[in-house]
């Protein structure tokens, strides 16, 4: 029984049981309901058919009739199971009676008016507010069911599988078409759902609010509060589906629900609020979509109490231990009070009080939503307020209280009668404006900006978002301007958070504060701009002073006329000018003066010092502000100044969000001409060669943005220009930026952001002016990307750069820069692919190659030779070494001899040294003796003449020359020789050997390149002659039927002798050119290069040549040419190389460091410098280092040995204001730049030894040391080779040893640890290191343990060359040394343990760090008597137990997450902190034994099983986890050997490769206990191989036998030893 009141409680109450007398109050009584559900489709349907006609009839008023009531009650209550068809008629039904209502009801209100009789007034609405009740509970309830409702519910009508279709033809035609009927016929059917959803909203709203229905209700109060709950209810019915949240009309039309009875006056809310709160909080822990509905909905309510009363029950309800465990609620609740912030600001503002004590809420997202909120009320300052909002005068501090600057009539903030805390005076306002009072602004900042040190990486990220849209707000200055230099200098901190998008956030609010400063047009550094703002500070400083004077004159001036107005007071007898208020004259008072001119002098002297009162306040209050300004702006720039280191180190970043932002930043600064991104723009030039793609790119944008972008080619041409100018002349740039801008060019050609085909003719233009060089270096960057314009232009740079041209250069530096230029634009063109086809381009490339050897000679016989000459002879000789395989044209025979024209080049200049008319045989002997000719006598600018018989006849033999000898100049004057052209010469010998070498392996490769094309084409015809023979026997065959055989068929086997034949030759071809270029060059009987070398020896071993800066550096580096060249050469003078490198004094005995004294008096008695100034030559060595590199990859094994001493460069001091300490560091920076260079291109295999060394660099006080060095670390880490982590163990272990000689660096070995361990990452890398560092260890604590006392004071063992060249990292778990001293074991277990502790540990990493400390018992001796272990180990405990920083967000919505369990663990559920219960019981296991070891509790414990089975026996198999216990049931040894391994338990299991730590087994299906149940298993990865049986065998032995010692304990070594190769294999795989 159903009964509806209709007075009062609107209630629906059911009673179950027999029948019940009907209610006499004149309730609707629902009995005998109709079993709707026994009916079929056609008697519904008449059913509903006689029901409308009565509704039709009644327009409505049926509905409150019994068996009307029943009936669509009945049909409700079976909704679910009614036809579609019904429940679509039964909605309209409801809905067209609902609308004839409300217009039943607007008519009654026009006619109640005229009738006089009360009684038939008051039934008819008594019946209007009846049939209403019912129409808004039926509509009420139809909603629930609709809005619920889902179309898989009542599925698609009318439609069935189909199971007529067979397997014909036509089947799959027809499935698919049925598909597609059902698809349309879904959607069809649900836009009809969503158009009733929309209808009954929208009548349930229009039953409240449309035309007369509230003026029904208003007679009614306590039926108003019935009808008004059931319709907000059904717009809080969407709350529940977040698709229909999504939804706008359906959305539009709840809103309208919630806000119609709310808005409505004249009737009590209370109870509507405390349900619409109660509703609201409900929803935000509901769908996922309603944060931002709710926030709509109290948009919609804003001048009721409602959002006030929201965000104070929110306060309320919030606490860390409910959030903790409702992840979704925590999102919801951060989009509603940004939302809200928002939409409303000026609520959000009069109830901050209630809102910023979440910020102590241990909640981030809360946090992060509060940030955005308070970045939201700053920004919508000046905002319109929505409509009806009321402009008020309540301001509200940060702090809570009203603001004083609140309750002035100015307006300055706004607020809402009834929703603030405190409640002012207010103001309806038409077109009301949200306003912020200063302190409030000062306070929300305040309180922003200290979000910056908050714990949670999110809302520092969001602080520094935040702030970023405060400064980018155009609209209205939501971040002051005395604010910016604070943020700025928050800014600039947070570039060095430990959080990737902490720094990302950082770097663009630097860069958006450097774009919209407000400290004036032009920004630059500290250089004029300081002094530019120290003057006008001063001069502002004067004029306030002035102000100040002129003020007290004032007061002097009004103080003596008040004096003299009380004298004349005392002898003038008119009282009535002594009244309180009047203006006190200046002057006496004249007596034929007049009232009226006395007043209005009076007036205007008043006036006057008004206005002048005035005028000094309003330039005081101008002087201030710019005194304000330009200190803020000094500071700014100051700030910028100091931010340019931090940008660098975040160049260097091995992030890269963190070195493409610093990146934009650096060009927002260069842009601004900030001097203090000079430095920084250059790095990011280097950038260019990242292999990072996005680094790269950014690095390119930059440039284009800082010379190209915005700008015409002239226009960007010259800005290139520019930018080479000043980096060449100014001397910033090195090899590296030209490279880098020639890439960067390239780059931006090739992206299009730069045409080349403008480009290229406005550089040529700019060869004819001062710039010519720079264009000759801009044209050879364009020419990489487009090669066919430079051709095109060739024609036009031969005519400029030409014998005749006019841009050849004045001086003859000039010439020697525009040729050396020139060979490398003429280098880049002969490269282009087309220019092999142009034989006209070859004539130009010639005649310019020509013209640069033509300049090079006649530089040369001048005597007095510019430093360029050896840059352009380099260029000019690889030119002509390049052209000549390719060469094209006539003159191509000329061009493919480069070899003899630069020998006889050579023998020219030799001969003009040793005044001789033609090179004698042998050469080697004459050199020799100039050489000790020039050792003897000091080098002048004239040596010995000639006649006049002998120059003619030199000249003569030399027009007799040939290829090439029209090249050099007849005119030579070899009269006259300085140290200039021998070091000419030395340089001409060393790189022609090398260019040679370089030139034979090209013409072998081209050799090889023709051959193997000639049998190609002879393998091409073979096959055409047999198929033409095939043909041809085909043929014969067909016309001579049986004939015989015919003709005899090629050899099959001819082809591929001929092919191994080609194979032997190319193997004799490659010996031959091997041959000549070991023997041939420098060997030969009649090389012009083998005479050369006494010379170039001559010039480091000989104290008068040496002496000779250029002599010894052209020697040098012609040695080491000579040596690339030939092996045989290397062997013999590598250590003539190594003494120059390493003199004595230096660290290691030199050869060259024992001459005689007489030798050194020698030198000394003809002015020269002492022998040592080679050793002193900083450069001399730089450029040595450099070639000990080359020669490193060209002869591995003859330099293999030498090794060590270029380690031992890395060490030595570092820094220091002495010439020594900088060029230490410069020694260092080179010899590390050469091992990083062949370490990273795969040159050189990194070992131990170096990575020890380069580690404790990376805290090298040297920037460009400490740079270099964390490159090389990161370059590494990214291989998946595992280098660091193969090397490890080791490189920590070694740490210590080479503390000493590291030098300066900041912090000491823990230090270096925890650097390097930032690189060990993967799970299965820890794991390993757990096994390799805790065996390590175990051994140096044992060490620690025994080594003698007298061993502290034993010096450092040095470095050996077998050490050095040993493969020490094969074998990671290597005893130490039993020798070092015990402060450096102490060293070595400090380090140990931190890299132990530095890790990150998974439950699996804990499981197996349990594994070794409490069932192995790998650490007691280590935890026992070492602190450092013991505080490392519970360092892991402590921050095992702490929760993870993204567990909470990988939960479900009730709190619980699911883990996998860990390999080998029993029942691993997830505990507290986002441990499993196995990782946290064996947390609590190590702990107790730490705690046990340190009071000298017994170790030999009971172990028990971790996991929440039973514990059964602990055998091989059970899966489980063994924890000590106090109870002992087994006495087990507890030493451990001096290897470092512990004593075997029955416990311990093989390492697994693919499963380390804990085999997972099914206990019950396999034997346990012993060590019998290994063999219950299958095995993984055993049994298989060579060694299987033995170790089979070893494992089977005794357990007795491990505790043996001497000659019986060595095969537990040997089994150990094998376990942990096989560790390092696995690892390694």
């Amino acid at each position: 029984f159903v009964a509806l009141s209709i007075n009062a409680g609107f209630l629906i109450a059911f009673q179950a049981g027999g029948a019940a007398a009907q209610p006499s109050d004149g309730r609707l009584w629902a009995s005998d309901l109709p079993p709707v559900d026994d009916w079929t489709s056609g008697e519904a349907n008449a059913a509903l058919d006689v029901l409308i006609g009565r509704l039709l009839s009644t327009h409505g008023y049926d509905l409150a009739e019994d068996e009307t009531f029943s009936l669509i009650f009945a049909l409700l209550q079976a909704w679910t199971r009614l036809d579609g068809v019904v429940h679509t008629r039964v909605v309209d039904l409801l809905l067209d009676s609902a609308r004839r209502l409300v217009t039943t009801v607007g008519k009654l209100k026009k006619t109640t008016s005229k009738q006089k009789d009360q009684t038939s007034q008051q039934n008819a609405l008594r019946d209007a507010r009846t049939v209403s009740k019912v129409a808004v509970f039926f509509l009420r309830w139809i909603a629930e069911r609709i809005l619920k409702q889902t179309l898989s519910d009542d599925g698609v009508h009318g439609r069935g599988r189909g199971r007529g279709r067979g397997r014909g033809r036509g089947a799959a035609a027809a499935a698919g078409e049925e598909q597609d009927a059902a698809a349309e016929e879904l959607r069809e059917a649900q836009k009809a759902l969503d158009r009733q959803r929309v209808s009954v909203l929208d009548e349930l709203a229009n039953l409240l609010g449309k035309e007369g229905m509230p003026w029904l209700w208003s007679g009614d109060p306590g039926a108003w509060q019935q009808i008004a709950q059931r319709v907000s209810d059904g717009g809080f019915l969407i709350l529940d589906s977040g698709e229909l949240l999504k939804q706008r009309e359906i959305r539009q039309l709840a809103l309208r629900c919630i806000s119609e009875p709310l808005l409505q006056d004249g009737h009590q809310h209370s109870a509507l609020l405390v349900a619409g709160v109660s509703r609201l909080m409900h929803g935000l822990r509901g769908a996922e979509n309603s944060a931002n509905f709710i926030a709509e909905a109290l948009v919609q309510v804003h001048s009721t109490p409602l959002p006030r009363l929201m965000l104070v029950e929110l306060t309320q309800s919030v606490s860390s231990s409910e959030l903790s465990s409702q992840h979704a609620f925590q999102r919801a609740l951060g989009t509603f009070l940004v939302a809200i912030a928002e939409k409303l600001p000026h609520v959000v503002l009069a109830n901050i009080s209630v809102v910023l004590p979440l910020l102590d809420v241990d909640c981030y997202p809360l946090r992060n939503a509060i940030v955005e909120s308070i970045g939201a009320l700053l920004s919508r300052e000046g905002c319109k307020l929505p409509s009806g909002a009321r402009g008020g005068v309540v301001a509200a501090s940060a702090s809570g209280d009203a603001a004083s600057e609140g309750q002035a009539a100015d307006g300055s903030a706004a607020a809402v009668e009834g929703q603030g805390v405190g409640h002012g005076r207010i103001e309806p306002a038409a077109d009301a404006r949200f306003m912020l009072a200063s302190s409030t602004k000062a306070d929300l900042l305040e309180t922003l900006l200290a979000r910056s040190l908050d714990k949670s990486v999110w809302v520092r990220y969001n602080t520094m978002k935040t702030l970023t849209s405060l400064a980018s707000n155009t609209r209205v200055a939501a971040l002051p301007r005395d604010q910016w230099t604070r943020v700025l200098e928050i800014a600039t901190r947070r570039m060095q958070d430990s959080a990737s998008t902490t720094r990302r956030a950082a770097v663009q609010l630097v860069r958006t504060l450097i774009e919209l400063h407000p400290f004036g047009p032009a920004l630059q550094g500290s250089g004029d701009e300081r002094t530019k703002a120290d003057h006008l500070l001063r001069e502002v400083a004067k004029r306030m002073h002035k102000l100040q004077q002129e003020e007290a004159q004032e007061a002097v001036r009004q103080a003596e006329e008040v004096l003299e107005r009380n004298e004349q007071n005392n002898d003038t007898e008119e009282n009535g000018l002594m009244a309180a208020g009047t203006k006190r004259l200046k002057k006496k008072t004249v007596t034929d003066q007049t009232i009226t001119k006395e007043v209005e002098s009076c007036l205007a002297e008043e006036e006057e010092q008004k206005d002048a009162a005035e005028e000094r306040k309003r330039q005081w209050k101008a002087l201030k502000r710019m005194q304000d300004c330009y200190t803020q702006r000094l500071r700014f720039v100051e700030l910028l100044d100091n931010a340019e280191a931090r940008l660098r180190t975040l160049l260097t970043s091995k992030t890269v969000s963190d070195v493409t932002e610093a990146i934009g930043v650096v060009v927002e600064l260069r842009l601004r001409n900030v001097p203090a991104a000079t430095r920084a723009f250059d790095q990011v030039l280097g950038l260019v060669w990242s292999r990072t793609a996005q680094i790269k790119d950014a690095a390119v944008e930059a440039f284009s943005r800082m010379h190209v972008e915005g700008r015409t080619p002239s226009e960007a041409m010259k800005a290139l220009l520019e930018m080479y100018e000043h980096g060449c002349r100014g001397g910033s740039w090195t090899h590296t930026h030209l490279a880098s801008v020639q890439e960067l060019i390239r780059e931006v050609a090739e992206k299009g952001t730069l045409d080349p085909q403008e480009a290229i003719p406005e550089l040529v233009a700019a060869l004819q002016g001062p710039l010519c060089p720079m264009a000759l270096r801009a044209l050879t960057a364009l020419g990489a990307a487009s090669g066919a314009k430079l051709l095109t232009v060739l024609p036009h740079i031969a005519n400029l750069m030409g014998p005749d041209g006019t841009a050849r250069g004045a001086s003859a530096a000039d010439r020697l820069e525009r040729c050396m230029l020139l060979c490398h634009l003429l280098q880049r063109v002969q490269a282009y692919p087309q220019a092999a086809a142009c034989e006209e381009a070859w004539v130009h490339i010639w005649t310019l190659c020509q013209h640069s050897i033509h300049t090079l000679v006649s530089i040369f016989a001048t005597g007095s030779v510019p430093p360029q000459w050896f840059g352009a002879a380099q260029a000019t000789i690889d030119l002509s070494f390049e052209i000549a395989i390719s060469a094209k044209g006539p003159e191509a025979a000329e061009m493919r001899y480069p070899d003899r024209l630069w020998e006889q080049i050579l023998s020219r200049m030799l001969c003009g040294l040793l005044q001789q008319s033609r090179p004698l045989a042998p050469l080697a002997d004459a050199t020799a003796a100039v050489a000790a000719e020039l050792a003897t006598e000091p080098l002048s600018p004239g040596v010995k003449t000639e006649d006049e018989a002998e120059q003619k006849q030199q000249q003569q033999q030399q027009q007799q020359q040939p290829v090439g000898a029209e090249l050099v100049p007849v005119d030579i004057d070899t009269h006259r020789v300085s140290a200039q052209q021998v070091g000419c010469t030395v340089f001409i010998g060393g790189h022609l050997a090398l260019q040679m070498l370089v030139y034979l392996e090209g013409l072998q490769s081209a050799l090889k390149r023709k051959r193997n094309a000639d049998e190609d084409a002879r393998v091409a015809q073979r096959r055409e002659q047999r198929d033409k023979a095939k043909q041809a026997k085909k043929g014969a065959r067909a016309s001579k039927k049986g004939s015989g055989r015919g003709a005899e068929e090629p050899d099959e086997d001819e082809g591929e002798g001929a092919s191994m034949g080609m194979a032997g030759q190319e193997e004799r071809d490659a010996d031959a050119f091997a041959e000549l270029a070991e023997n041939g060059l420098l060997y030969g009987p009649h090389s012009l290069l083998n005479s050369i070398k006494p010379l170039i020896l001559a010039c480091l071993t000989q104290p008068a040549l040496r002496s000779d800066p250029l002599l010894r550096r052209v020697g040098a580096l012609g040695l080491c040419k000579f040596m690339t060249v030939s092996k045989r050469f290397c062997e013999e003078e590598l250590a003539t190389l190594f003494s120059v490198l390493f003199p004595d004094g230096k660290g290691h005995p030199s050869a060259l460091a024992t001459e005689s004294q007489e030798a050194s008096e020698t030198a000394q008695a003809a002015g020269v410098n002492a022998p040592t100034a080679m050793f002193d030559d900083l450069t001399l060595r730089q450029s040595l280092l450099v070639a000990v590199g080359d020669l490193l990859f060209r002869h591995p094994n003859v330099v293999e040995p030498w090794t060590g001493h270029l380690y031992a460069t890395l060490a030595g001091p570092t820094g220091g204001e002495d010439t020594e300490g900088a060029e230490a560091s410069e020694m260092r920076l080179t010899a590390l730049l050469v091992l990083t260079h062949l370490v990273l291109n795969d040159m050189m295999k990194p070992r131990a030894v170096l990575l020890v060394r380069v580690l404790w660099l990376t805290a090298c006080s040297h920037d460009a040391t400490a740079r270099v060095a964390r490159t090389l670390f990161q370059e590494l880490s990214k291989r998946s080779t595992n280098v660091v982590y193969n090397l490890l163990p080791e490189i920590i272990a070694r740490l210590p040893e080479h503390q000493s000689s590291a030098g300066i660096v900041e912090g000491g070995a823990e230090e270096r640890v925890q650097y390097i361990m930032q690189f060990v990452e993967k799970e299965k890398h820890v794991e390993g290191l757990i096994e390799k560092l805790t065996i390590r260890l175990e051994q140096t604590a044992n060490l620690a343990g025994t080594a003698p006392a007298t061993q502290a004071s034993r010096p450092p063992i040095p470095i050996k060359d077998s050490e050095v060249s040993g493969s020490t990292q094969n074998d990671p778990a290597t005893v130490p040394d039993e020798s070092a001293p015990i402060t450096r074991v102490q060293e070595t277990i400090s380090c140990l343990s931190h890299a132990i502790g530095a890790m990150n540990y998974t439950d699996r990493c804990i499981l197996r760090l349990h594994d070794a400390v409490v069932v192995r018992k790998a650490l007691h001796t280590a935890i026992s008597y070492h602190a450092v272990a013991r505080e490392c180990l519970l360092a892991i405990v402590e921050k095992g137990r702490r929760p993870k920083p993204g567990f909470l967000q990988k939960g479900t919505q009730d709190g619980s997450a699911t883990m996998e369990a860990p390999d080998g663990v029993a029942n691993a559920d997830v505990g507290g902190g986002g441990k499993g219960s196995a990782a946290s019981a064996a947390l609590d296991a190590i702990e107790q034994t730490i705690s046990a070891l340190v009071q000298g509790a017994r170790e030999e414990e009971d172990l028990q099983p971790i996991g929440d089975g039973e514990a059964g026996e602990a055998g091989e198999g059970s899966g489980v986890v063994l924890l000590p216990t106090t109870a002992t049931t087994q006495s087990l040894p507890s030493k451990i050997s001096k290897a470092g391994r512990g004593i075997k338990r029955k416990t311990e299991k093989e390492a697994d490769p693919d499963n380390p730590g804990f085999d997972e087994e099914d206990a019950g299906s396999k034997p346990r206990g012993g060590r019998g149940s290994r063999g219950g298993g299958r095995g993984k990865g055993r049994g298989r191989g060579r060694g299987s049986l033995a170790e089979e065998k070893e494992n089977s032995k005794p357990k007795d036998q491990s505790h043996l010692s001497g000659e019986a304990a060595k095969p537990g070594k040997a089994a150990s030893k094998k376990r942990r190769t096989r560790q390092t294999d696995d690892d390694s795989e």
